[in-house]
């Protein structure tokens, strides 16, 4: 597998009137049987005010959750997630650890308030095998190939965002996994909803991500220039649209 990572992240224009800091977090990891990647969107809310760590959590934990299931098979894989081991793992594992923060900080309250850390989470892992995709919540997993870009696991319809923190949040962690390694190289996007809110559109979203590729695979030069500019153009975005924290990862 040949492929480079190019990720982002940027405060939203809200928090930074509010002078808060990003609710949003990213994390990668290229390791021996594959790459692993993920995005979380605390809820930016003043009620979920652990957010930011409860995503940094979420992040973690996919990350090294994932990496662990690389040498399953395919079959005990979809086995596993059909039966919501692996969401079930999920959850508890990040429980665990909002519990841990919490107790650092509130040394004399008996009752974890879980809620208060709730964010979304996606996370890709990528073998010579397999792809699986985890998605709770918003946010977005694209996959663009030669011809078109397609969406995975669009979100939910509903009144609330679903995510960690919440009873039985393992039930709405969605899953596909694509065992079919296609002839073409594809590349693997995945942001939070801040991006594509900045968009009117999907052409105008899917434009974007094309011209961020084009210019990463264009030239050495073009590359630095990206690497030097994008943080200001995602800040440009989130400022005149959405307002709203942008984080983003390229699988390029």
């Amino acid at each position: 597998m040949e492929y480079n990572i190019f990720s982002e992240m940027v405060t939203g224009y809200k928090n930074i009137l509010k002078k808060s800091k990003s609710q949003d977090y990213l994390d990668f990891d290229f390791f021996d049987k594959g790459i692993v990647f993920a995005v979380s969107d605390g809820h930016s809310n003043d009620f979920f005010k652990y957010s930011d760590r409860g995503a940094k959590i979420a992040c973690n934990i996919a990350v090294g959750m994932l990496k662990d299931l690389a040498d399953l098979d395919t079959k005990d894989l979809v086995n596993m997630l059909e039966e919501k081991k692996i969401q079930m793992e999920i959850q508890s594992k990040w429980m665990d650890l909002v519990k841990l923060d919490f107790e650092r900080f509130h040394p004399l309250v008996f009752k974890t308030e879980y809620i208060k850390y709730s964010t979304t989470l996606i996370a890709v892992l990528v073998t010579n095998r397999f792809r699986l995709y985890l998605k709770i919540g918003d946010g977005n997993i694209i996959i663009k190939d030669d011809t078109e870009f397609k969406e995975v696991l669009e979100t939910r319809k509903s009144d609330t965002v679903d995510s960690l923190g919440r009873i039985d949040s393992y039930k709405n962690i969605m899953y596909y996994i694509d065992d079919e390694i296609n002839k073409y190289k594809e590349n693997i996007i995945i942001f939070t909803d801040g991006y594509e809110q900045s968009f009117d559109n999907k052409n105008e979203l899917y434009k974007s991500l094309n011209d961020t590729i084009y210019m990463y695979n264009k030239s050495v030069f073009s590359r630095e220039v990206l690497k030097r500019t994008y943080k200001q153009r995602l800040s440009k975005l989130s400022k005149q649209k959405s307002q709203d924290d942008i984080s983003i990862v390229f699988l390029i």
